[in-house]
This record gives structure tokens, C-alpha cells and sequence, in this order.
């Protein structure tokens, strides 16, 4: 069974409070930490897949692969774009370009890819004078599992 199917049953089975689902399958693991869960969605603090196969993966390819994913990240409530890249710690930011913009600041996904085989999914609020501040991404039950697909997905 994919890590996609156990985690939508994790989902099924789990209560209405916070709930941390931590799943390993060979050797990928998923974790989430979710402040909400309801029969239609959630509020995600982080969610993250991990897999050894991008252990030796160099910048370029790493650039690569986000890139890859960002285009396939279609059904979030913002487009996501790479827009940073470390050499030195090996990693590829990728945030929601252009953000969710309101009178209550500025709003944004921010993805981390690794090499090790990592990504990890959070979501930010900026205010004007204020540092900013990790708030749960609102998901539904559906995109939320489509996520952990695709993030396994791109550490084949």
C-alpha cells in the first residue's frame, strides 16, 4: 500500500483534535502535525515526506525536481515557485508566488526540499512590523492527501 492510501486511512481513522500522524513504509516515512481535523478538512502545521533516494542528489537536480513539482502543485490556493536555492546546505525553497495579499497581511506557502530526501510543506503570515509567524495551512481532507502523493512521488 502507497504512503498516500495509509496516510488517507491515518486521516480516516483519526479523531477531531490535534492529531500527529507519523508513518514509515520501507524506507519513506510521512509525517503531520494537524491542529484541526474535521470530516472535510484540516489545519496543517506540517506536513513532510521523507526517502533516502535523494541522498546523493546534487543542487541541479534538486532545482529540477522542484521545479517539477511546483508545476504540478496546481490545486493550492496560490502558484508555487522556486525561488531559492543553497548550494552549501543543498536545498531548494519554493514559495506561493505571487502570495495571498489582504488587510491582514500577507499569507504563504513555503516548501523545503532537501537533499537527504526531503519536503516539507508549512504555511506564513507576514504582518507590516512584525516578524512572521508559522499559522496552519487550511486543507481540505482530499489536498491534503494529493500533497503527500505527489511529495512521495517526487522522491522516487
Amino acid at each position: 500500500m502507497s504512503i498516500r492510501d495509509q496516510f488517507r486511512q491515518h486521516l480516516q481513522a483519526a479523531g477531531s483534535g490535534p492529531v500527529s500522524i507519523d508513518i514509515q513504509d520501507g524506507d519513506e516515512r510521512l509525517v503531520c502535525e494537524l491542529s484541526e481535523l474535521d470530516r472535510f478538512g484540516c489545519a496543517c502545521h506540517e506536513l513532510r515526506v521523507e526517502s533516502p533516494k535523494l541522498a546523493q542528489a546534487d543542487l541541479a537536480d534538486l532545482q529540477k525536481r522542484s521545479a517539477e513539482l511546483s508545476a504540478r502543485l496546481t490545486y493550492l490556493l496560490e502558484p508555487i515557485a522556486p525561488i531559492e536555492s543553497d548550494g552549501e546546505s543543498c536545498s531548494v525553497q519554493m514559495r506561493s508566488n505571487p502570495p495571498h495579499r489582504d488587510d491582514d497581511g500577507t499569507r504563504y506557502y513555503e516548501l523545503l526540499m532537501r537533499r537527504g530526501g526531503s519536503i516539507s510543506l508549512r504555511r506564513w503570515q507576514s504582518q507590516p512590523g512584525q516578524c512572521r509567524q508559522q499559522i496552519p495551512a487550511e486543507l481540505t481532507r482530499e489536498v491534503i492527501v494529493r500533497l503527500a502523493g505527489d511529495f512521495a512521488d517526487e522522491l522516487k
